[in-house]
């Protein structure tokens, strides 16, 4: 920052004096300078050292030249421009006032007459313009002045200036670019579509969206997603706006609405034209109909433009535009959701870069003090779904803000466009447009996350403020490129798409071997697909332990590292060293779902079911729409004894993530542990129907038919599964509750005991030995005692008791000491009679 100010005072001499610098946003750097010959401030604009790395100075120089010959009274003219440091800059005179951003967002919608007026100084400016042949090609609230009553247009030019300088030849105009320049919420449909056809008309649908604003106090599709809000603008029919405002003058609101028509010959065809019908009289006539829309030409003189000209002739100003947000609402806000970036490239296999860009912004989000961000998975919950509005995302993530955006890749050159939107009122807090090389995609998110803070009213202090890629852990774009791809794949789980993770994580690692994050990632993904595959490779925890503790030597600050490390315990049945890992990660990032989760279900594999509780329901908290949290919270009620809660929870899954596999095998085990044998076995023939291949969940049908009395069917399955058992995961498991199902006791002992010493990992994934009520009839025994020591649980099995009584009569105040007896013939799953003893108080 102070290399730049001290390389622009040298620039500029001694005739010009640094002031201070104002907030510019992504694109620029912003100094007020005081001309020392003139006594008058000047507005200094710098593009940023990213930006002008991607420019071409001399073709920046010419189109601000264009810009510069624009000399109107409601224009905020180009004074000079130059170069500095190797950046282009361009001077503006600095105009005292408040953007009509701030007007609006003061007042809310503004009485006609001066809306009319507003209107006409900034039709007046464009009819100019056009005549020039420049085209603005960003008209919004935000970039029109208010001085001393008079309406002034800023950045003539300027888009045009960035998109005509991209120094590679091929994407030197708009069609090679491939880029729609504009503010989405004012992007007529073929700016959208960057048309490289599309022409002044643009400008004139823009002018509609706005004017649209300026009497309603809000947008044709306000509270919409960026990608709804796209396609509205491309396919919708606005509400009509006097329909939003009853007593609009007729002529004035078919204006608005002509504007804003999908097809630009079918709206007004000049500036001029807009011009004459805001200048027809009966544009204020709230009683008469539309004759004036025709056209009626009574061009009146423009006595308020020389009024105008006179004012604006000494000094002009551009300081205050710079994205003012209303401090009373902006205040309040303190949670917002980033949704997924939608990837606008055209190419498909970019998906990985745009999804990367969301998670990198939520996760510089989430180090800002006193902001909390919506989770990954309940925001993704939403990608691609244009019909819901921001209102309704807001109350579904529990926030009040939404980030939501687009990005295109071009070759090495990147656009990135982010708008910020209220969820109560679905007004724009904050919006902008950066373009930049895919070098600078640090630079992005960082400028994104402040700009944000500051819509926000946060306040940037410590280790917050400091964003910056030392805190995405490498500086090698190749690695966080391959990284971001092996997050892309890692989201999607499943065997396949694990393992191509594996392979982006590796590449990370052979790119940059310091780069903690990736090994995190590496560890996560070797702890997981074991969970997801028949066949989990031999050396599947030790790799997981060697990357997680790689990753910590580099940054033992990394949630994630211990996360990943302690579940690599959790499958090594390592129970006190997996609780310390987990307490440790929560205490890092508290706002980590799945460290809650991962504890929550290590608490309840230990007997501690009541803090598993808390844990769980701490991750649902936090991602809402993520249906594992569910799953888990069922599971845990389940053991808790409490069925129907649990079923509650299976069906929110189900909402949630329709026809996963686990769902439907818990709701089964749920009716089998409830007393509702048959649904319970209807709902696993189901599930096995659904999944007719993996060895266990044929076992638990097996086991379902033995509770149901359907003997034939259930060793039919024994026998199937015992033919398979040799070569399968999970084998003596499955025997091991086919078995028992059957009333084989010592059968289901021996295979149970088989199931330990191989360290088959779903005897824990499936049914938690100390509580899952399918090992009931073996509790007492003392092989079924052996097996705990062998499973590591003896140190927790005295633990569990408290957890294994009716909760109502725990909740009743009381202590109980169970007393589990033999199971009676044909009862499945007995109760265990409980002594009850009056708690001291």
């Amino acid at each position: 920052m102070t290399d730049l100010r001290a390389t622009l005072e040298r620039t500029l001499g001694d005739t010009y004096s640094i002031e201070r610098e104002l907030h510019g946003g992504a694109m620029s750097r912003v100094f007020v300078v005081m001309d020392r010959q003139h006594g008058r401030e000047v507005v200094v604009k710098v593009l940023a050292a990213e930006v002008a790395a991607g420019v071409s100075a001399e073709r920046f120089r010419r189109e601000i030249q264009i810009a510069a010959r624009l000399q109107h009274p409601h224009i905020v003219p180009v004074l000079s421009s130059g170069e500095t440091g190797g950046a282009p800059f361009y001077t503006m005179p600095f105009v005292e006032g408040e953007s009509l951003r701030a007007r609006l967002a003061r007042v809310g919608e503004l009485p006609v007459e001066e809306a009319v007026r507003i209107l006409r100084e900034v039709a007046s400016a464009l009819s100019y313009a056009h005549k020039q042949g420049v085209v603005h090609r960003d008209i919004k609230p935000d970039n029109i002045m208010i001085s001393n009553d008079f309406a002034l247009v800023t950045d003539f030019g300027v888009s045009k200036a960035m998109s005509e300088s991209a120094a590679t030849p091929q994407i030197s105009t708009l069609t090679g670019l491939g880029v729609a320049l504009g503010t989405p919420a004012y992007m007529s449909p073929e700016q959208a579509a960057a048309d490289p056809a599309s022409d002044h008309r643009t400008d004139i649908y823009a002018f509609g969206v706005m004017a649209y604003e300026m009497l309603t106090g809000s947008l044709p599709f306000a509270g919409r997603s960026t990608q709804a809000m796209l396609a509205a603008h491309a396919v919708s029919k606005p509400e009509a706006v006097d329909r939003r405002r009853p007593g609009i003058p007729r002529a004035l609101a078919a204006l608005v609405m002509r504007c804003l028509e999908k097809r630009p010959a079918d709206r007004p065809q000049s500036a001029s034209e807009l011009l004459q019908i805001l200048d027809d009289p009966t544009i204020h006539d709230r009683r008469r109909g539309g004759a004036a829309v025709g056209g009626w030409k009574n061009p009146r003189t423009l006595v308020a433009a020389a009024v105008a000209a006179i004012v604006v002739a000494g000094t002009l100003a551009v300081a205050s535009r710079q994205r003012e947000q209303p401090r009373d609402v902006a205040r309040e806000l303190n949670s917002v959701a980033v949704l997924p970036l939608v990837n606008v490239g055209g190419d498909a296999k970019d998906e990985y870069f745009s999804d990367g860009m969301t998670d990198e912004l939520a996760n510089a989000l989430g180090k800002l003090p006193g902001l909390r961000v919506a989770s990954r998975t309940s925001a993704y919950a939403f990608k691609g779904k244009s019909d819901l509005d921001v209102g309704e995302i807001g109350r579904k993530l529990r926030v009040q803000a939404i980030l939501e955006g687009t990005v295109r890749r071009s070759g090495d050159q990147l656009r990135v466009g982010a708008q910020l939107t209220s969820v109560s009122d679905g007004l724009s807090l904050w919006s902008d447009t950066y373009q930049r090389t895919t070098s600078d995609i640090f630079s992005v998110q960082d400028d994104i996350a402040r700009s944000i803070a500051g819509a926000l009213k946060l306040k940037l202090s410590g280790n917050a403020g400091e964003l910056s890629s030392s805190s995405r852990g490498t500086e090698s774009l190749a690695a966080y490129d391959s990284y971001l791809r092996g997050r892309y794949f890692w989201n999607r789980r499943g065997a396949s798409n694990l393992q191509r993770a594996l392979e982006y994580f590796e590449e990370s690692i052979r790119r940059d071997p310091s780069f903690a994050r990736a090994h995190a990632a590496l560890a996560l993904t070797h702890a997981l697909l074991p969970e997801y595959t028949d066949h989990p490779p031999p050396d599947g925890l030790g790799k997981t332990r060697a990357a997680a503790l790689r990753a910590l030597t580099l940054d033992s600050t990394l949630a994630e590292a211990h996360t990943a490390l302690g579940l690599a315990l959790v499958h090594a049945w390592d129970f006190k060293a997996g609780d310390l890992a987990y307490r440790k990660a929560i205490a890092l990032d508290s706002r980590y779902p799945t460290a809650h989760q991962w504890y929550g279900e290590l608490l309840y594999h230990t007997g501690r079911i009541d803090s598993s509780l808390v844990e769980i329901r701490r991750a649902l908290e936090l991602d809402p729409l993520a249906p594992i949290f569910p799953v888990a919270l069922g599971y845990a009620l389940m053991l808790a004894g409490q069925f129907e809660q649990a079923l509650a929870e299976f069906a929110k899954a189900e909402e949630i993530a329709p026809g996963l596999d686990i769902t439907r095998q818990l709701v089964a085990q749920a009716h089998l542990q409830g007393g509702q044998v048959e649904k319970g076995v209807q709902e696993m023939e189901a599930a096995v129907r659904q999944d007719s291949t993996t060895l266990l969940t044929k076992g638990k049908l097996c086991h379902a038919y033995g509770v149901a009395g359907r003997r034939a069917d259930a060793e039919k399955l024994l026998t199937e599964i015992r033919a398979r058992g040799a070569r399968e995961p999970a084998s003596s498991l499955t025997l091991a509750i086919c078995e028992l199902g059957l009333g084989n006791r010592s059968a289901a002992l021996a295979a149970m005991e088989s199931a330990v010493r191989n360290h088959e990992l779903a005897v824990f994934t499936a049914f938690s030995p100390l509580l899952d009520k399918t090992w009931e009839s073996l509790r007492g025994d003392p092989r079924w005692n052996g097996i705990l020591r062998g499973a590591n649980l003896a140190d927790y099995s005295v633990k569990k008791a408290n957890n294994r009584c009716p909760p109502t009569t725990r909740s009743a105040a009381v202590k109980i000491s169970p007393r589990t007896s033999s199971a009676p013939s044909g009862e499945a799953f007995p109760r265990p009679r409980c002594r009850i003893r009056h708690r001291g108080r």
